[in-house]
């Protein structure tokens, strides 16, 4: 194999690899958030909306509740 074609293949492999975390992105950013009907909207905590949050949590005494964290790292 030759340095050019090896040159070729490399920079293809990145320009796929640039296509594809650019495409992940956009749809990260662009993609409509939806939540089943029936279901209140997700919510991010904060320390402003934690003692709402507290409240309906434990409005839901004796029901099984789940909570779910989830982080991007």
């Amino acid at each position: 194999m030759s340095r050019r074609s090896l040159l070729k293949g490399a920079l293809a492999a990145l320009l796929a690899a640039v296509a594809l975390c650019a495409g992940a992105f956009a749809w990260l950013r662009l993609a409509p958030r939806r939540t089943p009907a029936g279901q209140p909207p997700l919510a991010i905590l904060d320390s402003g909306s934690l003692a709402s949050f507290r409240d309906a949590f434990n409005a839901g005494e004796g029901r099984v509740r789940l909570l779910v964290m989830l982080s991007p790292t």
